[in-house]
């Protein structure tokens, strides 16, 4: 029993270690890229380009972007919560999740207008996300991932003033809603670390290997990018190479059938042209492939018969003389 009190002692995280901290931000990170694969997924399905199409830069079901976003919501949410709020003004159904007197509220203003004031930092610190990763692409591997080109405010494509007010709206409705029950659902993951390590695992070494593969990938379209001094459009290139897949899978779909249909017509030329064939060769017999490898000709072969049939006689002969 002591050994395993022990066992769990090591395996308990405190609220205020690193690794607590540590783990909290994994498992929002990898939350926060599954859901916004699926939101991004979704919206180009049937918003923005009406297809079924898999969003950004990496092959799994995973959008780093949304990734760090969750980090930066959730930190400046809890921040929010901790230093700005005063707790007599927070939401009963806050108080069912959060444990006010662990957290350590020292704020003095009303909840709502903290709302109000997290919604600018979140549409701006959202906004500069987009635009680090948006100038990191297009400038360093000639790659764009998504265009605002043609909304109105929008900065070489890469933000838009009408994205920010969508960030800024996503994320006072992650601050009201989501909140709470994602700094819940850390803690019972923190208390259940055993269970939760090879999920951790799994997803850091599919992601690694992901980014990894996908990297070598940007690398050589960067090169062709400078060659022809072009920004390569991401997603368009992604369609372009949807729609020659479907192609060649629709040409090699036709030439079975064709294949299929013509076989009871080449079934009967290949039996006409045996038939004339062995017609030129010596009893009617085309050489087997045995022979052809020997090098044997039509000539050769009735030179070998005749001397057999000499020798069949030859023993023959001796056999009566004997």
């Amino acid at each position: 029993m002591n050994l395993l009190n022990m066992f769990i002692s090591l395996i308990e995280i405190s609220n205020t270690s690193f690794l607590y901290y540590f783990l909290s931000y994994i498992y929002l990170f990898m939350i926060g890229s599954m859901i916004g694969y699926l939101i991004e997924v979704l919206f180009r399905r049937f918003f923005s380009m009406k297809k079924w199409i898999n969003p950004g830069f990496l092959k799994g079901p995973y959008l780093p972007l949304y990734g760090f976003g969750t980090c930066i919501l959730y930190t400046i949410s809890d921040l929010g919560i901790r230093y700005l709020t005063n707790i007599s003004s927070i939401p009963s159904y806050y108080s069912y999740f959060l444990n006010m007197n662990n957290i350590g509220i020292k704020g003095n203003i009303n909840f709502y207008l903290v709302s109000i004031i997290l919604f600018f930092i979140i549409s701006i610190m959202m906004t500069l996300i987009e635009l680090i990763a948006g100038i990191i692409f297009i400038n360093g591997l000639h790659i764009r991932l998504w265009d605002y080109s043609s909304l109105k405010g929008n900065y070489k494509g890469i933000i838009a003033p009408l994205f920010s007010l969508i960030w800024g709206i996503l994320g006072i409705l992650y601050f009201y809603f989501i909140h709470p029950l994602i700094y819940e659902m850390i803690s019972i993951f923190n208390n259940h670390l055993l269970g939760l390590t090879f999920i951790l695992g799994l997803f850091s070494a599919t992601f690694l290997i992901d980014f990894y593969n996908s990297f070598k990938l940007s690398l050589s379209l960067n090169k062709e990018a400078k060659k022809q001094k072009i920004v390569i459009d991401f997603e368009k290139l992604k369609l372009t190479s949807k729609k020659h897949k479907l192609k060649l899978k629709r040409i090699e779909e036709l030439k079975k059938i064709l294949n299929e249909a013509s076989l009871p017509i080449k079934e009967k030329i290949n039996k006409i042209s045996y038939e004339a064939k062995r017609h030129l060769y010596i009893n009617n017999e085309i050489p087997s492939k045995g022979a052809k490898e020997l090098d044997e000709t039509p000539r050769m072969k009735k030179e070998r018969l005749e001397k057999e049939e000499i020798i069949k006689d030859n023993n023959l002969n001796n056999k009566k003389e004997e």
